[in-house]
């Protein structure tokens, strides 16, 4: 029997397995990008709703009523007196979102002088943030 004599290979870079690569360095890039992301309301216990759908981050004011009280414009507190006053002063665009935050325990007289300070602010954009029914 004859044996052949070894003879070596040229080494070369396999294409597929360096592809899968560069994909999993990417999933990994975007889904620390969302962990990276600003929250800029507060944690609330949000009422469930079966429309519910996420906002998109544009021009963004988030109002947090949380359950112990107080008022916050994007973590700052504010007094409810001042609210409009405050909006104003943000200088916004009128096409900015306003998002009320409003924990479940906060009476509802409550939430509406909120929506109405920010309507006499001049946003006329406002959304309530509710948690999905499935969470």
């Amino acid at each position: 029997m004859q044996v052949k004599a070894f003879l070596p290979r040229r080494p070369r870079v396999e294409m597929i397995p360096l592809i899968d690569m560069f994909f999993l360095l990417l999933v990994f890039f975007i889904f620390g990008v969302f962990s990276m992301t600003l929250q800029q309301g507060l944690i609330v216990d949000l009422p469930k709703a079966e429309t519910s759908v996420s906002t998109a981050k544009e021009d963004v004011v988030t109002i947090s009523l949380p359950a112990e009280g107080g008022l916050f414009i994007n973590r700052l507190p504010v007094a409810l007196k001042s609210l409009a006053a405050t909006l104003r002063q943000h200088s916004m665009p009128r096409e900015s979102m306003v998002v009320i935050n409003a924990d479940r325990q906060v009476p509802h007289g409550t939430v509406m002088a909120v929506l109405d300070a920010v309507r006499s602010a001049g946003l006329q954009r406002v959304s309530f943030q509710t948690a999905e029914t499935g969470s």
